[in-house]
């Protein structure tokens, strides 16, 4: 047969543009930087004038559907050439199947020609010889059946022949570019209707019964339908305890059945168009726009999952620091104990024990293992360790522990102004068996690491998050419906986000955060501890490019988030660092031991030991000159950068400032990271722990009651609410009262419903 030429009827950057709602210009630009290996925390803060400003959430989408599409593309070429192979690819063909821009779409054309799949009816017509009658038709010629008959074995009476001039009629519709076109607009016309309703199936149990019964007699126009309810749907049909169907409207039926007829418009006899259409649609046509209604329904639902499983780890890993504390933490428990520790500002552990604090009855009716003099071993570790923070684990025993822990605040067992907080534990007992805790905790048992994680994330919440695979963290929906690889993508995605937006002193920082920097792996950020092991520390940013694995690229991409502040310690006593101004940098010299000069990785510190004022800021060092003018300009001393006077000064500038020629972008990029205080922290903006010293009871609770909480999970339907009693609330979507919260923030709410189902309440404020 002879090759068919074919070609993609679209452009990715047009796709995606027309499905995010972002002007084709600049989703073409997002595309070009991220085939040249550009991360998207580099795109989102250095190449903003290129994005249009895009938020790192549209970047992400941008990202995914240019996969989604490469993928498609290359699926495309697989199908093109495997029916080339089977001898039935046709123009047509072709040019539908080089239309189709999702999966499901090119599912649909390509199902009858996949190789080892039974010939379908149109391919067996064709085979004996009714092509060029079908062709003959379509332009309009009249044919006599009957001298046909006998032409073929298969063809032996003229309702042979008739069947199979449909068949092949029928193949040329459903492929048909502007019909297919047709169909995915009707299958997202909004007055289609899903329509639930109880299985048949004997497999159902109770448990199915009470989960999905809301499910058993439901129509909903898709258009109103809320991406929870899909997810629930497919998941209740997967278990057999829905049966579900589309209800397609009836404008998008007849728009069908006329793109139809247009295809056979110069077809003569008139019984025979109007059969083959009714036959193509109601055999094929219109269950295959059902199945992409479905289709498109799930993909929208699974994004919006992932979108909100994303967001809420971000707020989780920028939950704001406390510093400067000593902490209790305290993983509760009831026949093992409560796993005590104790640790500093830095989060080294001071002291581990183990207490029993509730005093409860056991299955045999004795008492259990509370003891008084625990509670006087905690007083005698305040006493000692000097901490008045405690973190307690909302695990297993947790209410106990909390009520025993208020009961001595109240009690003045300890000091005045200690508080607690009630931390979400999901994923300490994880991370407190992988290799990585072995490593940092050796001496200690599993139970204990996961009480040191406890308290780590409330002292560095990022630094210890990361530890952990997100999906071990809890805070999304539906996460076992999601492809497994699409979320681990998008969720890696956001914690190098997360970190690199943070940044990290590349002179102190752990290889577990360093290897999540927007541009490095494993494998370099070890050569880079490697290097700072041998020589002590970095001096400045260039340093880091004589690094063996550092390439221009992996360098351009990680360096803006990587800090070096000034009088870094020496490792060598021998060693000394005298700095002298010389306007874009400082010069140091430095004497150097006899052992460092032997180390090949020290001639790295002694080619270039000069120190850089603009190194501890987000200033990419492309940018330097930039910045280096408009501090001239401006009067600015380098050496000020991050004091309250060259803070104050830099707010009062604007872009037009200056005078270099460059973009509002970087501009307004430089300003921003000049503007920030030596000890500003990006997780600033972000919501931190909620601390207090009394207990509540959701028994106290009666409707009305006014509350203060902190955001433990959002979803689709709503948002979950810590109030400080045994179960979290809800606050509906339609109790939101206008606003939208985030995982983390701190709300006033009010109960509006209280019962055995759970705690009903309305948003009054975000704090």
């Amino acid at each position: 047969m002879k090759t068919v030429r074919w070609s993609k009827t679209w452009q990715s950057s047009s796709v995606i543009s027309d499905c995010l709602g972002e002007e084709e210009r600049y989703v073409k630009n997002v595309e070009n930087l991220l085939r040249s290996d550009h991360t998207i925390p580099f795109i989102a803060r250095y190449r903003k004038e290129l994005t249009g400003d895009m938020s790192t959430d549209k970047l992400y989408k941008v990202k995914e559907q240019l996969n989604r599409l490469d993928n498609l593309t290359k699926k495309i070429e697989k199908s093109i050439k495997d029916i080339e192979k089977l001898g039935v690819l046709t123009p047509n063909l072709s040019e539908a199947i080089a239309a189709c821009t999702s999966a499901t779409m090119l599912e649909q054309v390509t199902a009858a020609y996949k190789p080892g799949k039974k010939k379908s009816k149109s391919e067996q017509a064709r085979n004996a010889g009714l092509g060029s009658v079908a062709e003959q038709l379509i332009n309009g010629q009249r044919v006599d059946f009957k001298k046909l008959v006998g032409s073929h074995a298969e063809l032996m009476s003229v309702k042979s022949v008739v069947d199979g001039t449909k068949d092949i009629l029928i193949d040329i519709i459903r492929t048909n570019k502007f019909v297919l076109e047709c169909c995915e607009r009707a299958s997202k016309a909004k007055n289609n209707f899903m329509i639930c309703s109880k299985s048949k199936s004997k497999q159902e149990t109770d448990e199915k019964k009470e989960k999905f019964d809301q499910y058993f007699d439901f129509k909903r126009g898709v258009g109103s339908l809320k991406h929870f309810q899909v997810m629930a749907i497919n998941r209740g049909e997967n278990l057999k305890a829905l049966s579900v169907k589309i209800d397609l409207s009836q404008n998008g039926i007849h728009a069908i059945k006329r793109e139809c007829t247009k295809v056979l418009s110069r077809v003569l006899d008139n019984n025979l168009k109007q059969e083959t259409v009714e036959d193509a649609c109601t055999r094929l046509i219109f269950p295959m726009v059902c199945r992409r209604t479905r289709s498109w329904l799930t993909e929208a639902a699974v994004e919006s999952s992932i979108d909100v499983f994303a967001d809420n780890l971000k707020h989780l890993l920028l939950t704001r620091p406390v510093k400067g504390i000593n902490i209790m933490a305290i993983d509760p428990g009831y026949k093992h104990g409560c796993k005590v520790a104790v640790l500093d500002h830095q989060g080294k552990v001071l002291k581990t024990d183990v207490v029993y604090l509730q005093n409860l009855k056991s299955s045999s009716g004795k008492d259990s293992r509370f003891r008084a003099s625990d509670e006087e071993k905690l007083q005698r570790l305040q006493a000692q360790l000097r901490f008045k923070t405690i973190a307690i684990g909302n695990g297993t025993a947790c209410r106990e522990t909390e009520t025993s822990v208020t009961k001595m605040i109240a009690e003045k067992k300890f000091c005045e102004g200690t508080q607690y907080t009630v931390i979400d534990e999901r994923g300490a007992s994880v991370y407190s068996v992988t290799p990585l805790a072995q490593q940092e905790l050796p001496n200690l048992d599993t139970n204990l690491r996961s009480a040191v994680s406890l308290g780590r994330r409330v002292l560095e919440p990022l630094s210890e998050y990361v530890k952990i695979e997100p999906q071990h963290l809890g805070v999304g929906q539906y996460q076992h419906d999601i492809a497994q690889k699409k979320l681990s993508s998008r969720l890696e995605d956001i914690v190098s986000e997360a970190v690199s937006f943070t940044g990290v002193d590349i002179n102190t920082c752990s290889l577990h955060m360093l290897q999540k920097i927007a541009g490095l792996t494993k494998a370099r950020a070890q050569a880079i501890l490697d290097t700072r092991d041998s020589v002590g520390y970095f001096h400045n940013r260039e340093q880091i490019k004589s690094i063996k694995g550092i390439g221009p690229k992996s360098y351009e991409q990680c360096i803006g988030f990587l800090r070096i502040y000034p009088n870094q310690p020496t490792k060598n006593s021998d060693e000394t660092v005298e700095y002298e101004d010389v306007g874009a940098a400082v010069k140091g010299k430095r004497k150097l031991s006899s052992s460092s000069a032997n180390s090949s990785k020290s001639k790295i510190m002694r080619r270039d030991v000069r120190f850089c004022f603009l190194d501890q800021t987000s200033v990419h060092p492309e940018s330097y000159h930039i910045a280096c003018v408009l501090l001239r300009e401006q009067g600015l001393k380098q050496e000020d950068i991050g004091t309250e006077a060259f803070v104050q000064k830099i707010k009062l500038l604007n872009p037009g400032d200056i005078s270099v020629k460059c973009s509002e972008g970087t501009k307004q990029c430089i300003l921003n990271a000049l503007s920030q205080r030596t000890d500003t922290d990006y997780r600033d903006q972000f919501a931190r722990p909620i601390f207090k010293s009394t207990v509540l009871s959701a028994e106290s609770l009666v409707v009305g009651t006014q509350l203060e909480g902190r955001v433990s999970n959002v979803t689709h339907f709503g948002a979950f609410v810590d109030v400080g009693v045994e179960r979290d609330g809800l606050i509906h979507t339609s109790k939101m009262n206008g606003y939208t919260v985030c995982l983390g923030n701190r709300v006033r709410v009010k109960v509006e419903k209280k019962d055995h189902k759970g705690i009903g309440l309305y948003l009054l404020q975000v704090l």
